[in-house]
């Protein structure tokens, strides 16, 4: 099969940064959706982290209203910069800021979907090409176009039987979210329904054991066959290295930077030095208490928000009779039981995509090799 090699600039229609939007917060006719770098992570757009547009203070140009298909790069930021997603379906009226670049295929020249896998499997050398001083940092858009290389197969059925492939596999991960998302909502309800009216008779140190995460002994960014073991960080897994510091279930938020977000982990894992680690018999019970504690009331820091392990130890929780605890754990378990392995499973497709992607771009192997 026959592939072609070509610079990113011919194979698109539109490039452009988006605009310097006029926020307003509350949504009507005259509003529009607006993506920012926080809605861009793991190759996905979060549209719970985007802003609204006032069109009757800034109008939004037609060609940089988002059209399905369109690719989405991280423009300025140290850390996010480089980031790439797609957007296969836009859900309602959207535009991007100044922030991010608008990537827009050329439906003549290749498969549009195709074309994004390609560049998802690029973001790192995407990464490299962030030009500018410490925290000043900004994608040069010239050197996007020129130096990044797309391989596709002339083929345009095997350019769309690769991208649907990849495309399956992502499906079935964001369908496994939408059912963790129910399966997560049933035990906050029960909670809610039991427990959330309840006076105080405790402490949140009384029902777990609170420590501190520890620096890892060494760190990469992706897994190999050494580092493989995920170091958590205060919001998600922030690299990997060559032993845990914990085999069992634990969970985690952050103790510096970024607070209020819950991590469940109920593998080997190495929780980073700016994580607090909870531990606990009554462990449903105790992630629903840290999904509902004002962090915010905590936080000791200044310039760089801090929480202390002893602060969360004294918050103050109802602590249900034993009776209470077990059938809460029993009936919670049971839904939260399909929602780790759904999690295990999303784990296992994310690393069979990310290994397949460069080998099926590049020819190394074939569609066939790829489905056995």
């Amino acid at each position: 099969m026959k592939y072609k090699e070509v610079n990113l600039g011919e194979l698109v229609s539109f490039v452009s940064k988006g605009i310097p939007p006029k926020y307003i917060e509350t949504k009507s006719d005259n509003t529009i959706v607006v993506l920012n770098q926080r809605t861009n992570r793991n190759f996905q757009i979060d549209y719970s982290l985007s802003r609204l547009n006032d069109l009757l203070k800034k109008k939004v140009p037609t060609n940089k209203i988002l059209i399905d298909y369109d690719i989405l790069i991280n423009s300025t930021g140290v850390g996010t910069a480089g980031r790439v997603a797609q957007l296969v379906k836009v859900p309602e009226l959207t535009t991007v800021d100044g922030h991010m670049i608008i990537v827009r295929p050329d439906e003549e020249k290749i498969d549009p979907l195709y074309l994004g896998y390609a560049l998802k499997a690029q973001q790192v050398k995407i990464e490299g090409l962030q030009e500018g001083s410490t925290g000043q940092t900004e994608l040069n858009r010239q050197r996007l176009l020129n130096d990044i290389i797309i391989k596709f197969p002339e083929s345009r059925k095997l350019q769309q039987d690769i991208s649907r492939l990849f495309f399956s596999l992502d499906e079935k991960i964001e369908n496994n979210k939408k059912i963790n998302h129910h399966l997560e909502q049933i035990g906050t309800t029960i909670w809610q329904e039991k427990f959330n009216d309840k006076i105080p008779n405790g402490t949140l140190g009384d029902i777990a054991i609170i420590s501190s995460g520890k620096r890892p002994p060494v760190k990469t960014t992706v897994p190999t066959d050494e580092e493989k073991i995920p170091i958590l960080g205060a919001s998600s897994v922030m690299g990997y290295t060559n032993q845990a510091l914990y085999h069992q279930k634990i969970l985690v938020t952050g103790r510096v930077g970024t607070h209020g977000i819950i991590q469940r982990y109920q593998r080997s894992c190495w929780p980073s030095d700016n994580t607090l680690v909870l531990q606990s018999n009554s462990y449903e019970f105790v992630y629903q208490i840290l999904k509902n504690i004002d962090f915010t009331v905590m936080n000791r820091g200044s310039t760089q928000p801090l929480i202390t392990q002893t602060d969360l130890k004294k918050s103050n929780i109802y602590i249900p009779t034993t009776n209470e605890l077990s059938d809460f754990e029993i009936i919670v378990g049971a839904h939260m039981k399909q929602y780790e392995q759904n999690n295990i499973e999303n784990d296992i497709l994310s690393t069979l995509r990310d290994t397949l992607l460069p080998k099926l771009l590049s020819g190394e192997i074939s569609i066939n090799q790829a489905t056995k």
